[in-house]
């Protein structure tokens, strides 16, 4: 799957039975060029959701992770998605998996 267009996998959007809701695609097109995102909620209460994507789509499997919790601000959901990131980068065998060791 090309991580540029990450609905590759899924014929059902092309044919037209399903419909992407506009913050997927939002974070699809925010999440082109960095691990994380922060998007509006599709429940236009004021919160945002983290969106997360992990691999790269050509040399290994593209993961992209919608919301499992909502946040009351943009930055607090950027401030996640940075924690998330830093715990990641803390721990030693994914260290060494993300920069080829």
């Amino acid at each position: 799957m090309n991580r540029s267009d990450a609905r590759c996998a899924t014929p059902y959007i092309y044919s037209g039975e399903l419909q992407i809701r506009p913050e997927v695609d939002a974070a699809l097109a925010a999440l082109k060029d960095k691990p994380y995102t922060a998007i509006p909620s599709w429940k236009n209460d004021g919160t945002w959701e983290l969106w997360t994507v992990e691999g790269d789509g050509e040399t290994e499997p593209c993961i992209i992770s919608g919301p499992s919790t909502t946040y009351a601000s943009e930055a607090d959901a950027l401030a996640a998605g940075a924690a998330g990131i830093a715990n990641l980068n803390s721990i030693p065998h994914i260290q060494s998996q993300r920069h080829g060791g």
